[in-house]
């Protein structure tokens, strides 16, 4: 028998974390170990001190799944299986959220170090054993560079926690391969977008290079605020694939993501495309930021710079001038949360220039948003499910999680309906397969 403990990312997105323990020899398998980005209150997942923990795999780099594992280098040494890439990856994230963050993060470089030296570097397809009987397997998610689907097999059963997951192909990366799993007793599965449905995305690509064709042949700019870690560089690779040649800057982490993505070409989609997509854009340096920016403030063409949802980052300063241009215009590239700048200047054509701004600018140039998801939407989740194998005895049951409420419940009602034994677990839940 198998115990899942849900720690975190339950009916939320945001610090993911569940434990997987075998009953027959008492070995612990942590699950990812992410912060909350949003909201007040407690920002970490369920502690785990005082569980003697086995190994830790990794789906990807992102802060909500991988921002509090080095809080358990503390005062233990524990194997951490994920790639090379995601590693790289999370060493700027962390480093990144250290420096600017306020939240109540228990840790610091030490044990971000200390995490580097229990690194172990799986490629996709390895079979690794954890201890006897158990063993995880790492498979391409299709979520962003170096993002895995873990299968994990234990006590007889076979268990597949899908992490962030995506089934259609984008410019940066190949889709998961549903038929890549064997048979399953239990699913773990991400419901972000199990209430809505992504358009094609050749779609989306042609919509968003059309505009952006109109805005730079009037002389605009054209500022695409987008997350450093491969969005910006989908961007790229996407206005690279349908010929644009025009004047194009990349700012903020962006730059630093590009760099790393380069020494890892196995984990892209196209890295011959990549690379001239890359070589196709101007950096803005640190050597010569403020010369640099000035170009970019003045030269008809496209800037991509974090942060996506003009929370700050260089691309807040970009709008400043940029929305009082009507030629120009800011396109957003990824889901605006609530409340945040990209949302109120989507939702209203309204850009604060600081917090204490208590008007804001009246935009006036052109402003959409481009449905650049690297998450599977609900028709691609269901079918998803459908096209995966079960274990005759098992019952088929299936934990939704990684989403709101509200997607996270309706999608386990819609799984029963079709057959499924699903729930949308609680923190804190624990669960015998």
């Amino acid at each position: 028998m198998v115990k899942i403990r849900f720690l975190g990312g339950c009916r939320e997105i945001g610090a993911s974390s569940i434990l997987i323990q075998s009953e027959e020899t008492g070995n612990n398998l942590l699950l990812d170990y992410g912060i909350r980005l949003q909201g007040n209150g407690n920002i970490l997942p369920l502690s785990v001190d005082g569980i003697e923990i086995s190994a830790i795999a990794l789906t990807h780099c992102h802060i909500d799944h991988s921002g509090n594992l080095p809080s358990l280098y503390k005062n233990r040494q524990i194997p951490l299986f994920t790639n090379e890439l995601t590693f790289r990856i999370i060493e700027v994230l962390i480093r990144d959220t250290l420096k600017i963050s306020k939240f109540k993060i228990k840790y610091s470089n030490q044990e971000l170090n200390k995490m580097g030296i229990s690194c172990y570097f799986l490629e996709y397809g390895t079979r690794q054993r954890i201890e006897n009987n158990f063993y995880i397997t790492l498979k391409d998610a299709g979520h962003v560079p170096g993002s895995c689907s873990i299968l994990v097999e234990v006590d007889g059963k076979k268990i597949l926690y899908t992490g962030d997951i995506n089934t259609q192909k984008t410019r940066l990366v190949n889709s998961i391969d549903v038929h890549d799993f064997p048979e399953l007793d239990a699913l773990i599965i991400e419901s972000t977008y199990a209430l809505r449905d992504h358009r094609p995305r050749d779609e989306i690509e042609k919509e968003f290079i059309e505009n952006v064709n109109i805005i730079v042949e009037d002389k605009g700019r054209v500022l695409v605020p987008a997350f450093g870690v491969a969005r910006s560089q989908e961007v790229l690779s996407v206005l690279y694939h349908y010929g644009y040649r025009g004047s194009l800057f990349l700012d903020g982490m962006a730059r630093k993501i590009s760099e790393i993505y380069f020494d890892y070409a196995e984990f892209l989609r196209n890295p011959r495309e990549f690379r001239r997509a890359i070589n196709n854009a101007t950096f803005i340096l640190n050597s010569r930021l403020k010369r640099d920016r000035k170009i970019a403030k003045t030269t008809p063409g496209i800037i991509i710079s974090p942060s996506g949802m003009l929370q700050g980052g260089p691309a807040r300063n970009y709008a400043r001038s940029i929305v009082l241009e009507k030629n120009s215009a800011i396109y957003s590239v990824g889901y605006q949360v609530e409340n945040t700048a990209g949302r109120i200047l989507l939702d209203d054509n309204l850009f604060f220039k600081s917090k204490n701004d208590p008007n804001g600018i009246d935009a006036v140039c052109d402003i959409k948003n481009f449905d650049f998801s690297s998450h599977a939407g609900s028709l691609d989740l269901l079918k998803f499910v459908d096209n995966l194998k079960f274990n005759e005895d098992s019952e088929k049951n299936i934990f939704c999680i990684h989403g709101s409420a509200e997607s996270c419940t309706t999608f386990a009602k819609n799984l029963n309906r079709k057959g499924y034994s699903a729930i949308s677990p609680e923190i804190g839940d624990v669960f015998t397969i």
